[in-house]
């Protein structure tokens, strides 16, 4: 058991270690040998540090989660022994190691622990090391890494395209089960990273089919509302909901509330959230997107939308189309009861919905287009797809982006972010560095 206590070591300092062992063989405080293939990128959020590394172990393969301590007895010390949040944790690296106990987490399974100390001081040629694509500008430039992320941005648009086709022959082909995939689609896009599942869920239990016709914005709010388990009277701490609006909420879910499937509110996610994106103002924007096509239905309104939108500018057609300003009681509430400093202009604003049409929308017309025999629709899709400006970066943008080097990513479009995240989860966190396309151009 290696210890330092004297010597002032930050966790900063133990990330950095960690980072620069990627593609070396290191030795577990057990004596295993562990190849880190790829150290996954770092968390935003209060969970494990890194997410989605990939570890080569004598059982094969491990992918998940990874978590930096300076003392082994951090862990514990941090309570991440009863946090089911740390369950995906697959290494727990220290650096220096004084704990007797394993490293245990809330589900009870071992996790093995890499003493950075130990391992450097036992091997001490370990570092530096960094990733391959870490020289590629070096090699091919940037206007041809760019073009390479525009292909595997065309490759992952397909992907998606496919999962929708696969979807919407199930279980025969069909203008119902081609909406319903849409409105899943749609409803995983609102749930962001933290609430995708709650909101798949709620698709599920809450079909297209039962609710896109239903007369008027109160009747759908309280359908997905109630059928979320998120109405004020659903709720642990029960809310008052004084509001005219939320009044007729509860009373029209009350009509129907026994033939209802209800989720709880256990299952969904508040915590490490942006207040506008509270699963409660996602789920009113989406009762707004169903009251606004309601007229001919959600497939057939927004494949009209995308057939209008201009190659030139389809942007903001696109945008327009999804955009839902917020009005009444959600112009101040970021849910019931709760009040936001200042009013705030949409529940779904032109970045979210940009978001949609890139990742939803327009993959969702090309597998149309292609089943239902309209190559034009196809054709469109693409190009709207292939032109559509830059979006917001996100985690895993930004990370891939800094693992490339790349400074600035003003030439990077849509389609260029997706391949980016392309690359991240078909080789970066899968452990596939020999076989990234990117390499292959160096």
């Amino acid at each position: 058991m290696v210890t330092r206590n004297r010597i002032n070591f930050s966790e900063q300092q133990a990330v950095l270690l960690w980072q620069q062992l990627t593609a070396r063989s290191v030795l577990s405080t057990e004596g295993e040998t562990l190849g880190i293939i790829y150290p996954g990128r770092r968390s935003g959020d209060s969970g494990p540090d890194f997410r989605d590394a990939a570890i080569a172990t004598q059982l094969g393969l491990t992918r998940g989660d990874v978590e930096i301590h300076v003392r082994s007895t951090d862990w514990y010390g941090h309570e991440h022994h009863a946090n089911a949040a740390y369950n995906n944790v697959v290494l727990h690296v220290v650096m220096w190691h004084d704990c007797h106990l394993p490293t245990l987490l809330q589900d009870g399974r071992r996790v093995p622990v890499l003493c950075l100390a130990e391992a450097l001081r036992q091997q001490p040629y370990l570092l530096p090391s960094r990733l391959p694509c870490s020289q590629i500008l070096s090699h091919i430039g940037r206007q041809t890494l760019e073009k390479s992320l525009k292909s595997a941005g065309e490759r992952r648009f397909r992907q998606k395209a496919a999962r929708f086709q696969s979807q919407m022959l199930k279980p025969a082909l069909s203008e119902i089960t081609a909406g319903q995939a849409l409105y899943r689609g749609i409803m995983r896009a609102l749930g962001y990273a933290r609430n995708v599942r709650p909101f798949e869920e709620l698709a599920g239990r809450m079909p297209l089919g039962s609710i896109q016709f239903a007369p008027g914005l109160i009747p759908k709010q309280s359908l997905l509302l109630g059928t979320a388990g998120l109405l004020p009277s659903q709720r642990r701490r029960k809310r008052h909901g004084r509001a005219e609006e939320v009044r007729k909420l509860e009373q029209t879910w009350r009509s129907v509330a026994k033939a209802a499937d209800r989720m709880t509110e256990s299952e969904w996610t508040f915590s490490h959230i942006y207040p506008n994106n509270s699963p409660v103002r996602r789920i009113v924007a989406g009762s707004y997107l169903l009251e606004r096509y309601r007229e001919n239905g959600l497939a057939p309104g927004i494949l009209r939308l995308v057939r209008e939108a201009p190659l030139s500018n389809g942007r903001r057609t696109l945008e327009t189309g999804l955009a839902v300003a917020a009005e009444g009681y959600w112009r101040n509430h970021i849910d019931f009861d709760v009040r936001n400093a200042t009013e705030v202009p949409a529940v779904l604003g032109s970045s979210k919905a940009g978001e949609i049409a890139v990742n939803v929308i327009l993959p969702f017309a090309f597998s149309w287009g292609r089943l239902f025999g309209e190559p034009e629709l196809m054709t469109k899709s693409m190009g709207l797809y292939n032109s559509y400006p830059k979006l917001a970066d996100n985690e895993i943008t930004r990370h891939v982006m800094g693992q490339l080097c790349l400074n600035g990513s003003s030439g990077l479009t849509a389609c260029g972010q997706q391949g980016l995240i392309h690359i991240f989860r078909n080789y970066c966190r899968e452990g596939k560095c020999n076989e990234c396309p990117l390499l292959g151009q160096a």
